[in-house]
């Protein structure tokens, strides 16, 4: 078995640095061939920032509207409870997670930050800090999943609540800007790969398919206020977490229909091993993400020995 050295030694003649590289196809294993043919022409090579934020039910709000359409609260689901209108939402969390793909199909990961009300005070605060992230990094394409939905809705009614500017990104006179190229300033990722079909994928059902942690997953659909610092790390933790499974699945989407040229199976050893140098998950997922990052690295080494 070929040691880690010489493992990465070949990933990086095969494209730049050991932080996800592009080399050539493997012989022989149908699944394997083509996974990382250069694309013809010259492509741009893009830089990204992957969002997500959290946010619960307002009742001041629900309470408001009440007082204007008395009959809003006959909006219920099957089980009698009230459907909480996305206008009455508000902000507590939000998450950005940078990544480049560099010529050659490496990628380069530029950090990860998240923001929420325990650390910074209320919903102004936090989406004023992703607004100037992305601000701050005008060439980078901002990536959601399903945020045209939710996410874009909500920070747009933050925005004019609170009197602040939406980065260009977010802009709604911007979401047709990219129709000369390959990306838009806002991508939706839930929405790019449901494309002309009927059917919506769930990032779970997505990210199953691709052979991540289930672990990694669990409790998606449980949001509750958080009552304490360690439940607000979660929730810091939590929106950090869909970013970086928004980052995974968009990569070896992008990869699979011809957009960037990318090691698939480096990339993703290698932003998982990023994650847990940097302790920036919880620690519940650590031992998933270590198993997964093993079990790329296994792959990669399969590939090394083949291609000696």
């Amino acid at each position: 078995m070929a040691s880690g050295n010489e493992i990465a030694a070949h990933h990086r003649r095969n494209g730049p640095g050991n932080s996800g590289t592009a080399g050539r196809a493997t012989k022989g294993r149908g699944k394997g061939v083509g996974w990382d043919q250069p694309m013809k022409g010259k492509k741009e090579m893009p830089k990204f920032t992957f969002i997500d934020i959290e946010s619960l039910w307002d009742p001041q709000l629900h309470e408001a509207y009440l007082a204007i359409d008395p009959k809003g609260d006959r909006n219920t689901d099957r089980h009698g409870n009230i459907r909480h209108r996305l206008a009455c939402r508000r902000v507590i969390a939000a998450a950005a997670f940078d990544v480049e793909v560099l010529d050659g199909g490496a990628i380069a990961i530029g950090g990860l930050r998240a923001w929420d009300e325990h650390q910074y005070g209320d919903e102004v605060e936090v989406v004023s800090r992703l607004f100037e992230h992305l601000r701050q990094r005008p060439d980078t394409h901002a990536v959601t999943w399903s945020g045209l939905a939710a996410d874009l809705p909500l920070l747009t009614l933050a925005a004019i609540e609170h009197r602040l500017v939406l980065p260009p990104q977010l802009r709604a006179n911007m979401l047709h800007a990219a129709r000369r190229g390959s990306w838009r300033p806002h991508i939706d990722l839930a929405l790019q790969m449901k494309g002309n079909g009927r059917d919506w994928s769930h990032m779970t059902e997505v990210g199953l398919r691709l052979g991540l942690p289930a672990e990694l997953f669990a409790g998606k659909a449980d949001i509750a206020e958080p009552q304490s610092g360690k439940e607000w790390l979660a929730m810091r933790h939590r929106v950090g977490t869909d970013c970086i499974l928004t980052a995974m699945i968009a990569l070896v989407y992008w990869r699979a229909n011809g957009l960037i040229a990318l090691d698939q199976v480096a990339a993703l050893h290698n932003i998982a091993d990023w994650c847990l140098r940097n302790k920036a998950i919880a620690e519940a997922h650590e031992a998933p993400l270590a198993n997964l990052r093993a079990e790329m690295f296994r792959r990669m080494g399969d590939e090394w020995q083949e291609a000696v």
